[in-house]
């Protein structure tokens, strides 16, 4: 035991830097939850854009205008040039563009009726409301230069009149929303991705320890002291896995000082993330008894990690991928303890001893493969 904790603190003092970037992974993965959270909830929250060409710029267009923002509570983008709108509208940056003719008064004025021109994208939803109100407001317009008869007084003072009275809508929620728990759980989700990417990132540096320690023969000086292999290669992994832990303390540490609601405890995704710490740990020593060079192992790890992590469903849903592509996720343990993260999210009580069943099952499976590497290793000396 003594000589295993010798290794653990000579590769502390060895790789201080790597102790400070596992501290600076956990602060980096709490502001990375604050701020994607926030965005998250801004970009669900935040208000409808349209675009406005008033080339009328009269009464009957300022009070338009004014209907857009204040009962409809729009954020308008005017500006004269229908190309510089048409470029907002492809790249998604306004919903609909709006054209307010230039006898857009004067028609109404007269008694008689006159249309807006509409453009849209495949903001469908969006432009079909937003049509609808147009038209409501539009028959409202129209009553009030029939009532005038034409009288161009009578219909200003009434279009006056109309505006102060105002125009209200009822608008009723499509769903209750607790923004305050909505945007810690975003934001929560959106890092399940860089954590499990900072994971293997940060025990990777298991690996290197071991490939220095072999191409400086290191290694073999150890071995001609009372240090036995299987001690040296516990100490390693228990560095790797204090590196993992660190982060996940600080990470989970953050959710529960600030009393942040992911939908379950704290505690319970600890443990996971623990587990998970596990047989990332594993899997690096496995990969460093194979390869025997850093670029190897960079390129074996990072690939599994990279692409695990986006096919097990960290940074995208898997509900709209093809069926195959679900089931190949099936067998990364990254899908894994995402989905039991995601199930205790929509559900505290939700069942995922089959999630945790195989995770053990993977960590388990990684620790066995590292045993009969090492053993054979060790009898070729």
């Amino acid at each position: 035991m003594n000589n295993i904790w010798l290794i653990i603190k000579s590769n502390i003092k060895r790789k201080r830097g790597v102790v400070i970037l596992s501290v600076l992974s956990g602060f980096i993965l709490c502001f990375l939850m604050y701020l994607l959270g926030s965005y998250s909830a801004g970009a669900l929250l935040s208000k409808i854009k349209i675009g406005i060409i008033d080339y009328d710029d009269s009464l009957l267009s300022k009070n338009f205008k004014s209907y857009l923002i204040r009962e409809l509570n729009y954020e308008l983008i005017e500006h004269r040039s229908f190309d510089h709108l048409s470029k907002l509208l492809i790249d998604k940056d306004i919903s609909v563009i709006i054209e307010i003719p230039a006898n857009f008064y004067d028609k109404f004025a007269a008694g008689e009726v006159e249309k807006l021109i509409l453009t849209t994208s495949d903001d469908f939803e969006n432009a079909a409301f937003t049509e609808a109100y147009i038209n409501s407001y539009l028959s409202s317009i129209h009553m009030l230069s029939a009532v005038s008869g034409g009288d161009e007084e009578v219909f200003s003072r009434y279009l006056t009149e109309y505006g102060k009275a105002g125009n209200p809508i009822y608008k009723a929620q499509a769903f209750s929303l607790d923004q305050k728990q909505f945007r810690e759980k975003e934001g929560f989700r959106n890092t399940i991705g860089f954590y499990l990417m900072t994971a293997f990132a940060l025990a990777m540096v298991v690996s290197y320890i071991i490939v220095d320690d072999r191409r400086t023969c290191i290694y073999d000086r150890i071995a001609l002291t009372p240090v036995k292999s299987g001690q040296y290669i516990a100490g390693n992994s228990i560095f790797g896995l204090f590196l993992l832990l660190v982060e996940t303390l600080i990470y989970c540490g953050y959710m529960a000082v600030m009393n942040i609601n992911i939908g379950f405890p704290v505690y319970k995704l600890f443990l996971l993330l623990l587990m998970f710490s596990f047989f990332v740990t594993c899997f690096v020593i496995d990969v460093s008894l194979i390869v025997k060079s850093k670029n190897g192992l960079t390129a074996i790890i990072m690939s599994f990690n990279t692409i695990g992590t986006i096919l097990g469903g960290a940074f995208f849903t898997l509900d709209l991928a093809p069926k195959n592509l679900q089931n190949l996720a099936k067998i990364l343990p990254q899908y894994w303890i995402t989905d039991a993260l995601y199930k205790l999210m929509d559900d505290a009580g939700a069942d995922i001893g089959s999630n945790v069943i195989i995770l053990v099952l993977f960590t388990m499976l990684a620790f066995l493969i590292g045993a009969v590497l090492f053993s054979q290793n060790y009898k070729r000396g």
